[in-house]
């Protein structure tokens, strides 16, 4: 349903959505809206703050030109055609608005609007070509955000959102290139990675601390959308003549495929249980091809051409493609729970993989280097049989006295094969003497209980004393876990040694500082788990005051 409908002041060069504090209870995000030279910030639908891009300098031959224009002797329409001329020598991207509006104009527009002019202008507006959002410092989805904003001048500002206050800037590339898209990865504190796309039909890449960006590949045509894989940073672009290729993130071309008809629009389709990112590419033709990598998973058909498409959480709803139509018209695809895109499911043919494997490997010609070595392999085949020989049999001790000390230790925290379906996991709190041993005991079965199962302590009597060495243990329901805090105290003889206290550290302690978890089984002579938990070494500070006086006593006595 819709909630509000305002009206704004200019057509909008983009949208975005960020939070600008973490407070409790959570406040609304913000949206901000960029215009022409400005950026419009609303909260709760209403407008509370407008950002404006700083000006810049004129250039010195524009600055020059309209000084002759200023001069009244120079109103006539023959010197205005002559000076129009050497703004049109000038570079079209260099120009600002206000040079280009005039040119626009017509002979007689010139003139009015010359004997109207007061002031020489010398500072221009710049123009805002893209918008797009950055984490702070957390990846959290309510994490406060800071904005990018990419100007025709070719420049990349980042605006703190709580001041709105520019805290970095950046050229696009050595090479003035306007960018036209850009997608953001990574944290602003920490190390950030924005990958701009310009009209110049190239990619740049802007890093943290980077006064200006980096190309990393040109394009044959103009790129129409551009979208960065969370997993390994490649870039996916479709361009206007029918391809979608893949770069990884140095710029390397990894493949290209052509397309049925002019792509429109592109958008990736995370889908977390299952572990695969989804390339999503709406056509002219009205078709949505979900893509992974180059085989394509599935289609859909929306009968209309797709304006913009975005994918991720809407309500309660985690997997939703919105898509809005050139026709104005709003639509929702909500991805079945039961969706699986492997190529089995999605109707893929095995041919094309077949017809890879059949494809012949590229074996490299015998070089002199090679035609040596097997020369002397040849010449010494039973001195390095009896190597490998040796090497293989130690290899087999090395495992069978591994197995052996594993057996014998019995550390095994994870029951499989004909154990119990139960995971064991220890943690200890506490700065000493006395610890607190929290035992987390979990059923991984999905459908069988658990039930007859005890826990002992195995300790030295002579380090550590344990309050309750033996628990039986309730039912553990599928699926469910049950946490068993112990106190653990360490015991100290009259008089102290100092260098107890790191006998843990420095390994001195041996096996009288470890604390072995059994999980035992009614009816089994074995334990079914156990874990060995290393006891952190006691902070002196918290003993008390007779002891850290025998403490004392010990030394003097030493």
């Amino acid at each position: 349903m819709q909630v509000s409908d305002m009206v704004l002041p200019d057509l909008p060069l983009g949208v975005v959505g960020f939070y600008t504090n973490e407070t409790v209870p959570r406040s609304q995000p913000v949206i901000g809206i960029a215009f022409s030279s400005c950026i419009h910030m609303y909260r709760n639908m209403k407008i509370f703050y407008k950002y404006y891009l700083p000006t810049v300098e004129f250039n010195t031959c524009e600055m020059e030109v309209w000084k002759q224009l200023m001069d009244p002797l120079n109103h006539n329409t023959e010197v205005i055609a002559a000076l129009t001329e050497s703004f049109k020598s000038i570079p079209e991207k260099v120009l600002s608005t206000q040079s280009r509006n005039f040119l626009a104009m017509s002979e007689d527009q010139q003139l009015e609007y010359l004997e109207h002019l007061t002031e020489l202008p010398s500072r221009k507006v710049p123009e805002i070509a893209c918008i797009a959002t950055l984490k702070m410092q957390s990846v959290d989805r309510y994490s406060v955000s800071c904005l990018v904003v990419g100007s025709e001048d070719g420049e990349v500002i980042v605006l703190e959102t709580q001041t709105f206050t520019q805290i970095a800037q950046a050229k696009v590339c050595t090479v003035k290139k306007t960018p036209c898209y850009m997608v953001t990865t990574g944290l602003f504190n920490v190390d950030y990675r924005i990958t701009i796309a310009t009209r110049e039909k190239s990619v740049c890449v802007l890093k943290r601390e980077w006064p200006e960006g980096r190309l990393l590949f040109s394009t044959d045509e103009h790129i129409i959308a551009m979208e960065v894989m969370t997993a390994d940073n490649s870039i996916m672009v479709i361009c206007t003549d029918h391809t979608m290729a893949c770069y990884s993130k140095k710029g390397k071309k990894q493949w290209s495929m052509n397309l049925e008809h002019r792509p429109v629009a592109m958008t990736l389709v995370p889908v977390v249980h299952l572990g695969v990112t989804l390339t999503a590419v709406a056509l002219a033709s009205g078709h949505v091809h979900l893509y992974d990598g180059k085989a394509r998973r599935d289609t859909l058909f929306v009968r209309d051409v797709v304006s913009v498409m975005k994918f991720g959480q809407l309500g309660q709803e985690e997997h939703v493609l919105i898509i809005v139509t050139g026709g104005g018209n709003l639509m929702l695809k909500i991805l079945k729970r039961t969706a699986d895109f492997n190529a089995h499911s999605a109707g893929v043919e095995a041919t094309a993989s077949a017809a890879i494997a059949q494809k012949p490997w590229l074996i490299p010609k015998k070089s002199k280097l090679f035609l040596e070595q097997s020369l002397r392999e040849r010449e010494n085949a039973g001195m390095m049989h009896e190597v490998f020989q040796l090497e293989l049999n130690r290899l087999r001790l090395l495992a069978a006295k591994t197995l052996l000390e594993a057996h014998m230790k019995c550390d095994n925290s994870i029951g499989s094969g004909a154990m119990e379906p139960v995971r064991l996991t220890a943690e200890v709190e506490g700065l000493g003497p006395v610890f607190r041993v929290g035992l987390i005991i979990e059923n991984t079965s999905s459908d069988k209980a658990v039930i007859g199962l005890s826990i002992l302590f195995h300790v030295h009597t002579s380090n550590y004393k344990v309050s309750h060495p033996y628990i039986k243990v309730p039912l553990i329901s599928p699926g469910s876990k049950l946490k068993f805090p112990t106190k653990v105290e360490e015991v100290f003889e009259e008089n102290i040694n100092p260098d107890v206290f790191f006998r843990t550290v420095t390994g001195q302690g041996g096996e009288a500082a470890l604390v072995k978890v059994l999980l035992l089984k009614h009816g089994r002579s074995a334990p079914v788990l156990a874990a060995t938990v290393q006891m952190p070494p006691t902070d002196p500070m918290m003993l008390p005051y007779e002891k850290l006086q025998s403490t004392q006593n010990f030394e003097h006595n030493t």
